[in-house]
């Protein structure tokens, strides 16, 4: 039995440094750096084999890949970013009843640390006059007087720090919601539009 079978060979062709046209049956190795072409006849139109990329063009094509991906990932938390807004917030009003509500936990504990710098601060008037009344006193009363007036005047300090930072995080709230009505703006005019 005769089987007539056509053998379908692959024709390589390339351009070598010089210019010459190269042809083979099988990849051509002068031609491993540049770009090939491939066909499976003489009638069938050719593909190109891309040449290899450089080290440099590898790089350059992670960087962007990597870019992109970072890109796709700041898209994907800048919309979740919009639907928590949108689903927590239903309107201005609500982002400033937000803000109060934190900015009055802040206050709150500012008040109380300006009550006790005031109720420490009477302790120490207190016993700072104990004090000039105590030198008629001995030494040992004396000195744990002085020690009582330390520890008075650092909680006076520690307070007043403890203070500054709440009216520092009282600023960060502010900014904070201003942040967020900004971009609940945005989100709502940037919705109409569409």
């Amino acid at each position: 039995m005769l089987c007539s079978q056509r053998v379908r060979a692959e024709i390589y062709t390339c351009k070598d440094a010089a210019g010459h046209t190269l042809t083979s049956d099988r990849p051509i190795p002068e031609c491993a750096d540049r770009a090939m072409f491939v066909r499976q006849s003489p009638t069938q139109k050719q593909k190109e084999i891309p040449r290899p990329r450089t080290a440099e063009e590898r790089r350059k094509a992670d960087a962007e890949a990597e870019k992109q991906k970072l890109d796709e990932l700041q898209e994907e938390q800048r919309k979740r970013e919009e639907l928590y807004l949108l689903a927590n917030f239903k309107s201005e009003n609500d982002i400033e009843l937000a803000r109060q509500r934190s900015v009055a936990i802040v206050k709150e504990k500012i008040q109380v640390g300006n009550e006790q710098i005031k109720a420490i601060d009477r302790i120490l008037t207190e016993l700072q006059s104990e004090q000039q009344e105590a030198a008629k006193k001995s030494l040992a009363e004396n000195a744990e007087l002085q020690r009582r007036a330390n520890q008075l005047a650092l909680s006076i300090k520690n307070t007043r720090i403890a203070n500054e930072k709440y009216e520092a995080e009282q600023i960060r709230i502010n900014a904070q919601f201003d942040e967020i009505l900004k971009r609940y703006r945005d989100i709502v005019l940037k919705r109409k539009k569409i």
